[in-house]
């Protein structure tokens, strides 16, 4: 059986040294190169046969792991990315998934690495409980997203907006170029249906939703 070729991309020294001693207790799996930074990783890739990516999301030159992971699912479909980071934020998590991450392994439970590498590699990686718990909530606000977009028309998107930069309601009237008491019957649907007791609470629950 072949080695399974690693690329790590992490540009802390002291984590590259111990997932590096971590990989290399066990047959099998060879670390082909480390990457600091983007365009270090995409060099690799071209250069080196890859199996599988341990990437991880925050890197010092302000590389986006989870760009550079769609980067290099488009450039090689074949390659398994396993994202390898400090952060459970589900927002995150849920990106890093659509970007294409067939993993997603907290630092702090760095042991679960090689069963990670080894089922990436098989194309078996499964969900971790923890992880879907977190992408069934991000799906659930996409889905109130969807919902509430397709009920908020344009105008109450707007005038929820200007609300957010303070505008008052007469100000609003005079941006949108209509009367006072439209801009109130506005406010008045916006909050019947986002379910909020004024303006404030209302963009509040808009900009949880994703909105604004």
């Amino acid at each position: 059986m072949s080695n399974i070729h690693v690329l790590l991309v992490e540009d802390d020294q002291d984590w590259i040294q111990i997932i590096s001693e971590e990989l290399n207790r066990y047959q099998g799996i060879e670390i082909i190169g480390v990457a600091t930074c983007s365009e270090e990783a995409l060099t690799v890739i071209h250069k080196k046969n890859v199996d599988v990516v341990l990437m991880d999301i925050f890197l010092e030159d302000d590389c986006d792991g989870i760009q550079l992971t769609a980067q290099i699912l488009e450039m090689k479909k074949e390659i398994k990315v396993i994202m390898l980071t400090s952060s459970d934020e589900d927002a995150i998590i849920f990106q890093a998934y659509i970007a294409g991450a067939i993993d997603y392994v907290i630092k702090s439970e760095f042991y679960e690495i090689i069963d990670a590498i080894r089922a990436a590699y098989k194309n078996r990686s499964p969900i971790r409980p923890t992880i879907a718990h977190k992408i069934r909530k991000e799906f659930c606000k996409l889905r109130k997203k969807e919902q509430m977009t397709c009920s908020l028309t344009k105008t109450e998107i707007s005038i929820l907006k200007l609300i957010d930069q303070g505008y008052t309601q007469k100000e609003i009237a005079n941006h949108l170029v209509i009367s006072v008491q439209t801009v109130k019957n506005h406010v008045s649907r916006i909050l019947k249906k986002l379910s909020a007791k004024n303006g404030k609470h209302a963009v509040s629950k808009a900009k949880e939703m994703g909105f604004l």
